[in-house]
This record gives C-alpha cells, structure tokens and sequence, in this order.
C-alpha cells in the first residue's frame, strides 16, 4: 500500500509545553477531532471508564466549574488504556474485556456503528512499557486511521498498522524495528510513527525510534528530540494533524506540544 506523498514534513523538534488544564487523575485522554472544524474538546479520564465529556471548546475545558458543563456520553462498553482516538465524528477505542477489539461510537448519534478485531496477536501485551494499561494505541495523522500494538515475546517490537476508518478494513500492517521495551507512547506525523521512550522510567523523554513505512527518513536525519521534562511518564501523547499540535496527559497534567517540522529531503 503507498501513502499519499503529498505531506511531507518531519519532525525537528519539541518547541514548548503549554499545561491546559490540571486533574487528579494520573491516566487518562484528551483530544479534538483532527478531521474537523469543530472546536470540540473531549476529555476521558482513567484507562477504564465509559464516559466522555465533549466541551464546546477549549475555553469551556478551562472553565469547567462554570455552567453549563460538558455534554456527558455514557458508552455501552468501557474503554481499555488510553488510545482512544476522534476522527470524522467517530471515537474509536479498544473495548475494555476484549485482547483485540476496537470499537467505532458514532458521537453525534451517541450508538455504536461499528467494531473490529485488529489481528496480528494485538491486545497480548502492553504496548508501551511504561503506560501500563494500554494495550492497543490507536492514532490519527494526515494519512487517517492507524494502529500500534506490540508484536510477540518480551518487549516485542512494535507493530504498526493501517485501518480503513469507514469500513474498519485492515490497510496494511508493518513490523517496525521500534521496541516496546522502555516506551512511554508513541504517535505518527505525516505516515511515520516517532516512538518516545524514558529509559528505566526517569530520564528525560526523548523519541529514540522512528520508524517510516515508505523508507523516506530514518533516525540519521533527524536531531535529537527531547519532550520537557516531567514528573512521570506520559500516559498518551497523540498528534492533531489540523492544529498541528501533541495532545499529552502526564501525571494529571493536560499539556499541549508545539512542534518544529521542516520538509523531509529527498530520497538519495
């Protein structure tokens, strides 16, 4: 399968950290709709939950003890870990019970409009070594729908794979070299997915593995990329494609990263 050439950045750098908003809670999401213009946010708190918050948007996340609060979405299953992602109206999220089950929630009708078993052994184990409740990480860049689970044996090698969002159909699935071994989350940005790691659990946070199907950049091209530092691990850290920004959730906090990006150089 080729992915659409047509984007063509790569990432350069972690520019600043913006803390939103403050939680008690250590686990937990947060994202927009990449594929939209609504300014709705939505906040799911814990990595075993079923309620979804939307607010209207991000200044109604920040006022949140004022009134009116967010519309509040019970879902008929329970959320497993903290890769849910919003993408074309849909949450899509990895149903709590199941080793491989990823469930498409239609938000506006608020009913489950379909679900799918991601293969390749995904669910067996963590994803990342330390975000320990996630199992399966779904993600959204330019090119859609992904997946990221980790392949077979101790600290697998990550396995990186391609959905269809409106059919849940299997694109294509890709081994990648990148360990789950030390891993804390990963995302993609423009077709290649940037895995970042905190060795031993302290350390700083820094993408370490990077992997890009069409084998246009490999790690020599990139600079060393650190995240600020923080108290913990990061429970998710996904990319929004339209505001071109890392949605993260560490220790409580809700933080947004500006990125630095340039165009990739041409395959020599």
């Amino acid at each position: 399968m080729l992915l659409d050439s047509g984007c063509d950045n790569m990432l350069m750098g972690i520019k600043s950290l913006k803390i939103v908003k403050k939680t008690l809670d250590t686990d937990g999401s947060w994202m927009k709709d990449a594929a939209s213009n609504s300014p709705k946010v939505y906040f799911l708190i814990g990595s075993r939950n079923n309620t979804v918050r939307e607010f209207a948007n991000m200044q109604a996340l920040l006022e949140d003890s004022t009134k009116p609060g967010p519309r509040k979405l019970v879902l008929p299953h329970s959320w497993q870990g903290t890769g849910q992602v919003v993408y074309k109206g849909f949450l899509f999220f990895h149903n709590q019970g199941t080793p491989n089950e990823i469930v498409k929630y239609n938000l506006q009708k608020r009913t489950v409009e379909d679900r799918m078993l991601l293969p390749g052994g995904a669910g067996r184990a963590l994803v990342y070594q330390h975000s320990p409740s996630t199992y399966i990480d779904l993600a959204v860049d330019e090119h859609g729908l992904w997946a990221i689970h980790a392949g077979p044996g101790l600290h697998g090698h990550l396995v990186l794979t391609k959905i269809e969002p409106g059919t849940l159909g299997v694109e294509h699935s890709w081994d990648t070299p990148c360990s789950s071994q030390d891993a804390e989350a990963g995302f993609l940005l423009c077709g290649v997915l940037y895995v970042v790691y905190r060795s031993g659990g302290h350390g700083p946070h820094r993408i370490t593995c990077v992997y890009d199907p069409r084998g246009t950049i490999s790690e020599e091209d990139l600079p060393n990329l650190f995240f600020p530092r923080r108290p913990r691990s990061h429970s998710m850290i996904h990319y929004n494609a339209r505001d071109k920004q890392l949605y993260a959730w560490n220790d409580g906090s809700q933080i947004l990263y500006k990125l630095q990006t340039k165009r990739k150089q041409p395959v020599k």
